[in-house]
């Protein structure tokens, strides 16, 4: 059976993604193409950055990471809507809720001092 990767993202690019969806699934139903979804919002991208710091029931998979080895196949269909790299606020926002819901992920460092806070800044700035 065949298969298409559809990217979930966040924020204002969700409202499309979520609109698009039924569309592509009714589209392919009759080829019997399966659609596989894949989490890149920027709370999944940040949960997959920090797995060491969460619960077995928290840890995601690295949905973007997966994307970008997956790209290089000659079988890879792959729908992604625009989305945009997050702003330091955003991510500082993002950790807050996460933080609120349980989560065990660091504050966002501004001026890491250390070694351990440059590598948690490093993580966040992949996002």
């Amino acid at each position: 059976m065949s298969k298409i990767i559809y990217t979930k993202t966040d924020e204002a690019p969700a409202l499309s993604t979520i609109s698009f969806l039924p569309i592509v699934k009714a589209f392919t139903k009759s080829s019997r193409i399966n659609i596989e979804t894949r989490d890149i919002s920027l709370s999944s991208r940040i949960l997959a950055n920090f797995s060491e710091n969460l619960k077995n029931n928290q840890i995601v998979e690295d949905d973007l990471e997966y994307l970008g080895n997956i790209v290089n196949e000659s079988t890879a269909n792959i729908i992604k809507l625009p989305n945009i790299s997050a702003s330091i606020p955003q991510i500082k926002n993002a950790i807050k809720e996460l933080q609120h819901l349980g989560y065990n992920i660091p504050e966002y460092p501004d001026d890491p001092e250390n070694n351990s806070e440059k590598e948690i800044k490093r993580k966040y700035d992949l996002v």
